[in-house]
């Protein structure tokens, strides 16, 4: 289940709505890969060539939910507000539509389907619903299940970026192919902050090599109060802005996987062609 300047109070309004949602999340948790890349990659990339982050937030302790659970449920059980059976989890889809187009513009394929979230993208919600974390940029990637990518690096994805100087790309695309890719941002909150609510990823890439698209991520890079850390979670709420998150390098910030979809059939794609790839984060 589950694009050049970056409107940055609209980004972290939609991030902290989105952070609601994981509280009622039904993703599958997947994690996939190539085979035959070099056995040391890079902080950010597993073994395959999939983009990971090392940090695992630890989890908060709980507040007793049992009885404000049940005090609500009675509540709307007894009437309440009439409305309980819209009451039964709350849902963030991530829409991928794929087209493939010729270089004269002719739609070649097209594919949509829906991603699931990371397990890593649980803790930068987490981190960001609860101030750890400030937002920072985007990057959508795809490349083979198996086999040859749509895109030539040291590890076979195509990277689209909004900003190459900026993290995700900066962890990510001196092993992935980035160059003429673009993503910008859409947000959309409805007349009178009233919905319907909606964050859209929108960009393209030129194919360098024939290959197909079989798995594709949505990362994301966030700023803490320390920088990325395989061993010490963020533990105090981050002060400095989400423009400043968004330019910083130094200390490093926490990035990588925030969705991720295999497809149940490979898109076969051809040397020059043009990738346009759009993803829509809804609600339900």
């Amino acid at each position: 289940m589950i694009s050049n300047s970056v409107v940055l109070s609209r980004q972290y309004r939609f991030l902290a709505a989105a952070l609601v949602a994981a509280l009622g999340l039904a993703f599958s948790l997947t994690a996939m890969g190539q085979s035959g890349v070099p056995a040391a990659p890079p902080r950010g990339l597993s073994a395959t060539g999939a983009p990971i982050v090392g940090g695992v937030l630890a989890s908060a302790p709980a507040h007793d939910p049992a009885a404000l659970a049940s005090a609500n449920w009675a509540k709307m059980a007894g009437g309440g507000n009439g409305n309980n059976a819209t009451h039964q989890g709350v849902t963030l889809h991530g829409h991928w539509v794929i087209d493939v187009r010729n270089p004269d513009g002719t739609l070649a394929q097209h594919r949509d389907f829906e991603n699931s979230l990371e397990a890593d993208g649980q803790g930068f919600l987490v981190g960001l619903m609860s101030g750890y974390m400030i937002p920072g940029d985007y990057m959508l990637v795809i490349g083979a299940a198996s086999g040859t990518s749509a895109c030539t690096a040291t590890y076979q994805f195509c990277g689209i970026v909004h900003n190459l100087n900026t993290y995700p790309a900066l962890g990510y695309c001196s092993v992935y192919y980035c160059t003429g890719s673009s993503l910008s941002y859409a947000y959309n909150f409805g007349t009178g902050f009233a919905g319907p609510y909606s964050m859209v990823l929108a960009g393209s890439i030129t194919a360098n090599q024939t290959g197909t698209i079989g798995e594709v991520f949505s990362l994301i890079s966030t700023c803490a109060n320390i920088g990325f850390s395989t061993t010490v979670n963020p533990s105090s709420i981050e002060t400095i802005s989400p423009a400043t998150c968004v330019t910083q390098t130094s200390p490093e910030p926490w990035y990588g996987p925030l969705t991720q979809a295999i497809l149940a059939s490979p898109v076969a794609v051809t040397s020059g062609q043009i990738i346009q790839v759009t993803v829509t984060f809804t609600f339900s």
